[in-house]
């Protein structure tokens, strides 16, 4: 992007995560949209998770997927989720979540908060 670092009090990612192509990708976009989010501002984002479906998805290698609904996603889970909050110096505001769409696919809501002085 061609903001200036620490640049938003918010940055919100509403799916685009998982069309990254493989962990290296997803890891850019999300350093990329946390270099533009101020210290103490607020990261909402809305992406694709295999909770809910873990034995309805279909493994293609570097964390993507196939859904229920034939769609291609990046998938991430908790455990995932939660690593790269710490990496990138956060913090959750609220805990996870996620809306499982009935036979088709599931959508995580993470927000998370950049510690000042961190990431």
């Amino acid at each position: 992007m061609t903001f200036a670092d620490a640049t938003f009090d918010v940055v919100i990612s509403s799916a685009v995560l998982h069309f990254a192509r493989d962990e290296a990708h997803w890891d850019a976009m999300l350093r990329e949209m946390w270099r533009v989010l101020k210290p103490a501002g607020l990261f909402f984002a809305r992406l694709a998770t295999d909770i809910g479906h873990e034995t309805r998805v279909r493994p293609l290698g570097n964390r993507r997927y196939v859904m229920p609904d034939g769609d291609e996603r990046f998938l991430v889970d908790e455990s995932y989720v939660m690593s790269a909050t710490a990496r990138m110096g956060g913090t959750l505001v609220d805990p996870l979540k996620t809306s499982v769409v009935q036979n088709a696919r599931s959508m995580m809501t993470w927000v998370a908060r950049r510690v000042p002085g961190a990431g």
